[in-house]
């Protein structure tokens, strides 16, 4: 070999060796398995100068697909399904081969026994190099080229080998690294099974499920709802303390998963296999439009199925039977997991199997969590477990006999029967009171003498008068036409006797005109005699005998314009019966309807005992008289029911008796236990806004 020769050799393999150090540097990298395999073919190909090339690798169960082509057009593989067929016998023989092979143009590849068992369907020589992990097949690098001399094509084929090796590195670090971020994701999922079930408080195992599983998932937002009676109810949010329950976002959020848990399969957001029912489809659509959440995976979470016991002998068969058997009845969710992602619309790379493994621990953790505080007196025992200082030797006779008084007090409370007398504000007033109206529209012209606040009056007598000049002009008006049709009466009738000189049709017409005249003037007398009717309204007077009181009546009244209707004064008899006028507030209506209608069964009244604010230090009796069936609103005290209280005046003393004074009064509406005596305010309390809220 000349020297020419030899340094073009030596350049040569200086060059093969620089590509396979790239090679071996490309398998030290991150690279994609797909990107890796298409740098290292294109390598390759250049090296030796080939017209195609494939790599192929053995999947799961023998599996066999290409990972990386190039120039497979030029090879006339593409021609037909015999060819293909034919090179796929080819790849299957080449990877059960020992070694590397060179197969030539159209010739057969022998098998063990000396038989073809694949021929190359091609006209180029195939070179293939499997790649080999651990003394196991599990790839092959095949390359189309040119025929040539022998000694070249076995160059090719060494060459094409030592390109393998990096490829074996490259997938052990990509199988450390597969067996790696198993591990790690093992230790994430042990860790996250292990926090999920520490607690037995529902609400805590909810905060947890939600902030682990978003770890567990890789999604932007995971909710969780729990049962909470019929309902499912969010309960918890990743990333967030607490939770606006009437915010729009939550009762959309709510409402899409009762009807995706009363559906009873998995919503899985988008998916477009899936036809959605109206119902599910209306709610989801209102629900992103609150979020803007682009993929949403919503899991009822059921209770799950009991799992066979183990018995020395074996499995339980009835076990297993009642496990395997279908249950009578649809399962109810005891609650459900939500997961969002705000910049995916997918579920690839694995996120739906974890979201599912995350719901399994999830509905065990919950499932147990639930039943546990559902135990009865699940807070007493808990209590108790926690508190060693209570069950200690030295405090235990003081733990029983605080919980014997505690249990006799509750007894007590439920057992001894007690008044219930439900109190109400109001004041004292005369049964015969009235109020003074205007009868008419003026101006309050005077002032009867003496009247004034405490001035007693009559019935009938004049308190004050008013002036309406509207009134004075019409009357006016009207006495003046009836002057001027009298002087119109008197002139016609002196022509028509006096006149001789009148012809007969004119006495005719003259007659008509003095009937005419007469009854304008009876008509403007009955107008003036109502307007004088009219007029004797202008003076205000008493309705009854009482006392004013109305207080600084002159200076309220005195020159002021007042309307028909308008109450000027107040008058009341003093010297009569009086009664409360008791303001109950309307939750307590029910109780005293029913004490009435028992007090009219039973052929009494219904007592009441009050106290007025003039003399609070005596307590004194009375009887309902009259219970209002509409109630109102009045001032601060919100909707009241007017109770009418019929009391004795002979028992209190005359200054005790002053109109509009304050009274705190008690209904007596029977016997009730002495706990809800006591407490029937709290009781009406949580069954209006606890209680109802939650049915």
């Amino acid at each position: 070999m000349s020297t020419v020769e030899e340094r073009a050799v030596e350049e040569a393999r200086r060059q093969i060796l620089a590509i396979v150090d790239q090679i071996r540097a490309l398998a030290q990298g991150d690279m994609q398995e797909a990107e890796f395999f298409s740098a290292l073919l294109a390598k390759a190909i250049e090296a030796m100068g080939a017209t195609a090339g494939v790599v192929w690798l053995v999947r799961d169960q023998g599996r066999v697909e290409p990972v990386s082509r190039l120039g497979l057009e030029s090879t006339g593989l593409s021609a037909g399904q015999e060819s293909q067929a034919a090179h796929g016998r080819l790849v299957s023989a080449l990877l059960g081969s020992p070694a590397g092979l060179v197969v030539p143009p159209r010739a057969a590849l022998p098998g063990p026994d000396g038989s073809p068992t694949a021929e190359n369907p091609t006209d180029l020589v195939v070179i293939a190099a499997p790649i080999d992990r651990r003394g196991t097949r599990v790839g092959l690098i095949e390359v189309f080229h040119q025929p040539n001399a022998p000694d070249v094509e076995r160059g090719y084929l060494k060459f094409l080998e030592q390109t393998s090796e990096p490829a074996s590195l490259y997938l052990d670090r990509r199988q450390l690294a597969t067996l790696d971020s198993q591990q790690a994701t093992l230790v994430q999922v042990d860790r996250f099974s292990r926090a999920v079930h520490e607690t037995l408080d529902p609400i805590a195992t909810a905060f947890v499920l939600a902030n682990e599983a978003r770890r567990i998932i890789g999604c932007d937002r995971v909710s969780v709802l729990v049962k909470r009676g019929r309902k499912l109810r969010l309960e918890a949010v990743s990333g967030q303390e607490s939770i606006e329950r009437r915010a729009s976002a939550v009762q959309a959020l709510q409402g899409l998963v009762r009807v995706v848990a009363k559906a009873g399969d998995p919503l899985w957001h988008p998916d477009p296999s899936r036809e959605l029912p109206p119902q599910i489809e209306e709610e989801l659509e209102a629900y992103v439009d609150e979020s803007h959440a682009t993929a949403l995976a919503i899991i009822p979470l059921e209770k799950p199925r009991p799992t066979p016991v183990v018995k020395p002998g074996g499995v339980d068969a009835v076990a297993v039977a009642k496990a395997e058997a279908a249950p009578r009845r649809a399962p109810q969710p005891i609650g459900a997991l939500v997961a969002e992602w705000f910049s995916s619309g997918s579920f690839d790379g694995g996120r739906r199997a974890r979201v599912e493994l995350v719901a399994e621990h999830g509905k065990v953790a919950l499932a147990n969590a639930l039943a546990h505080t559902g135990l009865p007196f699940y807070r007493v025992l808990e209590l108790l477990g926690t508190s060693r200082v209570l069950t200690s030797a030295r405090n235990l006779p003081k733990t029983l006999l605080a919980t014997l008084a505690a249990g006799a007090a509750v007894a007590a409370l439920v057992l001894v029967p007690a008044d219930l007398r439900l109190e109400g504000k109001g004041t004292l007033e005369p049964v015969h009171r009235r109020d003074v109206f205007a009868r008419i529209d003026g101006v309050v012209e005077s002032i009867a003498p003496g009247v004034e606040h405490g001035a007693g009056v009559k019935e009938g007598q004049l308190l004050a008068t008013l002036r309406n000049l509207e009134l004075d002009v019409a009357l006016t008006d009207v006495l003046g036409r009836k002057a001027a049709s009298e002087e119109q009466l008197v002139s016609t009738r002196r022509a028509l006797l006096e006149d001789q000189k009148i012809s007969p049709d004119e006495k005719v017409r003259m007659a008509g005109r003095a009937a005419q005249l007469q009854r304008e003037i009876e008509s403007l007398e009955e107008q003036r005699r109502l307007y004088e009717t009219k007029k004797l309204d202008l003076a205000v007077q008493s309705p009854i005998d009482g006392v004013i009181v109305t207080w600084q009546v002159r200076d309220r009244l005195m020159l002021r314009p007042v309307e028909k209707g308008q109450v000027l004064l107040n008058v009341a008899d003093k010297t009569g019966p009086w009664e409360l006028e008791i303001h109950l507030p309307d939750d307590r209506l029910g109780h005293v309807n029913r004490a009435a209608a028992e007090a009219r069964a039973a052929g009494r009244d219904l007592e009441v005992d009050y106290i007025l604010a003039t003399d609070p230090g005596r307590r004194h009796a009375g009887t309902v008289r009259e219970i209002h069936e509409q109630a109102e609103v009045r001032g601060e005290q919100g909707n009241t029911v007017l109770v009418r209280v019929t009391i004795d005046p002979g028992r209190h003393e005359k200054e005790e008796l002053g109109a509009g004074a304050s009274v705190t009064a008690r209904i007596n509406c029977g016997t009730r236990p002495l706990g809800y005596v006591i407490f029937h305010d709290l009781v009406a309390f949580v069954q209006t806004h606890v209680l109802f809220r939650l049915w």
